[in-house]
């Protein structure tokens, strides 16, 4: 995911990912969830048109709800909603996939 996560090209973006990886190796899953989460927002935050039309409904549907959620309210900016603080390895790793994804379709 290494290769991945270097070919995102806004540099603030790719950072917080590349930072969300380090925090993986380390077993900090809730940072890894937290910044991926964060990244795909702040994303959605700066292209609200990537909220749009089908492809919208299916990034807000696609979303891992595994204890952090997505709210979109119409006329608000998106924001995240932490339902606990621990995550596994496995959720983390979902997450951070996640985010990678997206920003690499979006172009970011």
């Amino acid at each position: 995911m290494a290769g991945k996560v270097d070919r995102i090209q806004d540099p603030e973006l790719r950072a917080s990912l590349q930072a969300a990886q380090e925090s993986l190796r380390k077993g900090d899953y809730r940072d890894v969830v937290q910044r991926s989460a964060e990244a795909f927002v702040e994303l959605l935050r700066r292209r609200p048109e990537l909220l749009q039309g089908q492809e919208g409904v299916r990034r807000v549907f696609m979303f891992p709800r595994l204890g952090v959620d997505l709210v979109v309210s119409p006329g608000s900016p998106p924001t995240l909603k932490y339902e606990r603080e621990r995550f596994s390895f496995s959720e983390a790793v979902t997450y951070l996939e996640f985010a990678t994804e997206q920003l690499l379709q979006a172009g970011a």
